[in-house]
Parts: C-alpha cells; sequence; structure tokens
C-alpha cells in the first residue's frame, strides 16, 4: 500500500528517510525519476540515506506503472518520492486513487516570478497550475518537512500569477 506521495526536489535525505519511513513504518521506498534511474552515482549516494531496513527503487517516470499498482495490492508499506509537481500529476493520472500528496521542498528561487508559500516551498506559474489541476480532482497539497509537524494545506485562493 501507498503511505504516503512525497515531491522533494532534494529527492532522499535523512531527514526524509528516518522520520518518515519511522513514521508509516515504511518497507520500500521508490525514487521515481528519470535523471537518477539512470545514473548509477546518484543512486549510490541516495542509498547512503536510506534506512538499513528499507528496501529503495529507483523507476523512470513511464516505466512505473506496474510497480505502483503492484504497491497498492500487497501488504508492503510504500513511500513515493518525486522531485516536482510534473511528475506527481503523472503519478496521479496512474493511480487516481492518490488523494494527499505531502510537499517537502521544492525550490525555484531562481524565477523571478515565483510564488513563495514558505521557506521551503517556492512554485513556478507552472507548478501553480499543476496544484489547482490535484486539487480540482480533490487531492490535497500539504506542506510538512517531517510528520510531527502542523501540516500547512497548499491554498492558492490568494494567489495571482506574477505577484506573489
Amino acid at each position: 500500500m501507498i503511505k504516503v506521495l512525497r515531491v522533494d526536489d532534494r529527492l532522499l535525505h535523512g531527514q526524509v528517510a528516518q522520520s518518515w519511513t519511522s513514521f508509516y513504518h515504511i518497507d520500500k521506498i521508490f525514487i521515481i525519476n528519470d535523471e537518477v534511474e539512470n545514473d548509477e552515482f546518484s543512486k549510490v549516494t541516495l542509498n547512503l540515506a536510506k534506512p538499513k531496513n528499507v528496501e529503495l527503487l529507483f523507476y523512470e517516470l513511464a516505466a512505473c506503472r506496474d510497480a505502483l499498482l503492484d504497491a497498492l495490492e500487497n501488504d508492503d508499506r510504500v513511500m513515493v518520492i518525486v522531485e516536482n509537481f510534473s511528475d506527481a500529476w503523472q503519478l496521479h493520472e496512474i493511480l487516481p486513487t492518490i488523494h494527499s500528496i505531502n510537499v517537502g521542498g521544492y525550490h525555484n528561487k531562481s524565477d523571478k516570478e515565483a510564488i513563495v508559500l514558505n521557506r521551503f516551498v517556492i512554485l513556478r506559474k507552472e507548478d501553480i497550475e499543476i496544484c489547482q489541476r490535484l486539487m480540482n480532482k480533490g487531492v490535497k497539497l500539504e506542506i510538512r518537512q517531517i510528520p510531527a509537524e502542523k501540516e500547512q494545506l497548499i491554498d492558492l485562493s490568494e494567489v495571482r500569477h506574477g505577484t506573489g
């Protein structure tokens, strides 16, 4: 079963590995990212961050469908991590049963028109559009670094493109 889908531009790091896997008793972490799937150095580096008893698996976005569908059917507790909202949207298209997405860190500081939601999440116009589409489908988007934090729901009702 998929316990959490997380958008985090850092993918896997110590904070995620320890707090989220402990909180949800995660057995497997799926990192779905085309670049990482094809980069052995990145895989080795990310494996250093995973807890000892958790399996870390890498998939390209185009090849993850069967693994995700299997994860829905079996008893393994799975955490899925993607790097950006575009990938999260595509995963939701594969698994429309996803009703909640955790946003960890998403930094687009180079985009001058980006909207700062908090110090961890900065959205571009394209990200806002994807977030709106997800919310229109009933998906809750919440920002939390660790499970113990109070969730901050993403609210785009006040956001106007280019105004911050």
